[in-house]
């Protein structure tokens, strides 16, 4: 049987690709509204867009470290 922080590990792996599928969708959806505007407008979008999924992925990670055994 496999234990606790073992589960937490594989359902973390399993949701993690489509997590990431459809944070992508959504940035290139909205980089269709955004971008063309000006190229520094360009700029803060992809720096912004490229950085935001660090904040809760630094939480998923932290949360399976805490429980780890």
């Amino acid at each position: 049987m496999l234990k606790n922080s073992r589960w937490r590990h594989l359902i973390f792996a399993i949701g993690v690709i489509p997590a990431i599928t459809a944070y992508v969708l959504i940035c290139l959806m909205l980089a269709d509204w955004v971008t063309g505007i000006h190229v520094l407008i360009d700029l803060v979008y992809y720096v912004l867009a490229g950085l935001v999924w660090i904040y809760p992925a630094g939480k998923v990670i932290s949360w399976l470290a805490a429980h780890e055994s």
